[in-house]
């Protein structure tokens, strides 16, 4: 309890980290000054022909569940992926939740509200596409969360008294002493935060990380454009492609890791009959002779070939 205690109710206290990376939230204080950014342009030939396969038999899935269940299954097979920096110490999520915003009708006086959906190792591509279309149905409908109640109320309070609370709210959090009910409310506790710009037509910017709550993670997604891929002939081939920008918070996990995991990221993306699949399963996604019959019926990668050509030397 109090100042000693070990773990929040939202996350578990990371003991047995490199010496380096426990040091890191004492040499760089906030998010703000420990973001690394990362871009990556991933062709979505099969991501689309899923999506129509799917949509024959009857099943909506769209591009964001795709993308948010090849999180979930990212994140639980590399778990330091999960963890966040708060009050100087590192911690593990408890679970695996992801924010994105959902605007009620695209004008400009419509209104923002942001949907926390909490997924588990069970999943797959059909309960994460289904979770978040329930989520996305009723923001749409303007049914009111806790934390729409919440901002509303504090909108008509004096300055003196948002600034006071935000202050107590900082000190709860700083020492894990944040009530879990506040934690559930707050759209800004969660493992990823997802904003999907490419809906809007819009290319995928980097976006800075939040310094009041326990996201370490936002990416952006990118509007779909072709793309010139170096062909196995060594010719051009122009595929849709969608960019995906990632800030991320570096003291939870070093280059290596990150880059490895984001890897991962890209070949469920480029295999989602994998997400078909509950993360527990723990499908070797490095052995496709290992995988389920229909997987490695659809197995597909980047691979030596499938290099986005950025000039000519790529050519060469």
């Amino acid at each position: 309890m109090g100042f000693f205690r070990v773990n929040r109710s939202d996350g578990i206290r990371v003991t047995s980290a490199d010496p380096l990376v426990t040091m890191m939230p004492y040499l760089f204080r906030t998010r703000t000054e420990s973001i690394v950014y990362y871009k990556r342009t991933i062709p979505i030939d099969e991501i689309q022909k899923y999506i129509v396969e799917q949509r024959r038999k009857g099943t909506r899935i769209t591009m964001f569940s795709i993308i948010v269940a090849a999180m979930l299954q990212t994140v639980y097979r590399r778990p330091n992926m999960n963890r966040f920096i708060a009050g100087c110490r590192m911690y593990m999520h408890k679970n695996f939740e992801v924010l994105y915003t959902v605007k009620q009708s695209l004008t400009d006086d419509g209104l923002e509200s942001v949907a926390k959906v909490r997924l588990n190792p069970e999943d797959t591509i059909f309960n994460v596409a289904k979770a978040m279309s329930e989520h996305t149905h009723n923001i749409k409908k303007g049914e009111l969360k806790e934390d729409d109640k919440l901002i509303r109320f504090f909108c008509h309070m004096p300055r003196w008294f948002i600034r006071t609370f935000m202050t107590l709210l900082r000190f709860l959090d700083f020492y894990g002493w944040m009530p879990q009910s506040l934690i559930d409310a707050l759209p800004f506790y969660s493992t990823v935060f997802i904003s999907h710009l490419g809906s809007l037509g819009a290319e995928a910017p980097f976006h800075h990380l939040y310094e009041f709550g326990t996201n370490s993670i936002f990416v952006t997604i990118g509007r779909t454009y072709e793309v010139p891929y170096k062909g196995e002939d060594g010719k051009i081939e122009w595929r849709r492609s969608i960019d995906l920008a990632f800030t991320v918070d570096e003291r939870i996990c070093d280059g290596f890791y990150l880059i490895s995991s984001l890897k991962m990221l890209e070949q469920f993306m480029l295999n989602p009959c994998l997400l078909e699949y509950p993360a527990k399963d723990l499908i070797d996604i490095h052995y496709p002779k290992t995988w389920p019959e229909k997987a490695r019926q659809h197995y597909h990668t980047m691979g030596e070939f499938g290099k986005k050509i950025e000039s000519r030397e790529d050519l060469q």
